[in-house]
């Protein structure tokens, strides 16, 4: 599997950040071509990212493995193509939140040395993601 991770100061209080983090239609209003629907969010919680352009989707479906308000959630990306796990912890600085993002991923039918490769491109992608959703 392939990984990264990154860290980012967000303004808000964790309960705030949280809040903002885990709204799926703050993920379909910050991510490019892409609808999140599901379920609200908690222990056991199912929801799918579909990513479209023009006839051609892919769903990333994922549940929820860990859920503690505030603080931390696992979530588990269990179809395909897409597997991996995702776990995000929130810790208050000062005014702010610090979330510390950590994330494996596979695509079924590419190496994972290859899908390694695109670690850089795909973490940078995710941060960009995540400022927005958080954005107040």
């Amino acid at each position: 599997m392939a990984e990264f991770w990154f860290d980012v100061l967000v303004p808000g209080p964790p309960a705030q950040v949280w809040e903002r983090l885990w709204d799926l239609d703050r993920h379909t209003a910050a991510i490019p071509l892409t609808t999140t629907v599901g379920e609200p969010l908690g222990p056991g919680a199912g929801f799918v990212a579909r990513t479209r352009l023009g006839p051609v989707h892919v769903d990333d479906e994922m549940v929820v493995r860990l859920w503690e308000p505030y603080d931390r959630a696992v979530i588990e990306k269990v179809g395909r193509p897409l597997t991996g796990r995702i776990d995000v912890t929130l810790r208050p600085a000062g005014a702010d939140t610090r979330i510390r993002w950590e994330q494996t991923y596979a695509v079924a039918g590419v190496p994972g040395a290859v899908a390694a490769l695109a670690s850089p491109a795909v973490r940078a992608a995710y941060l960009r993601a995540v400022r927005q959703i958080t954005r107040p």
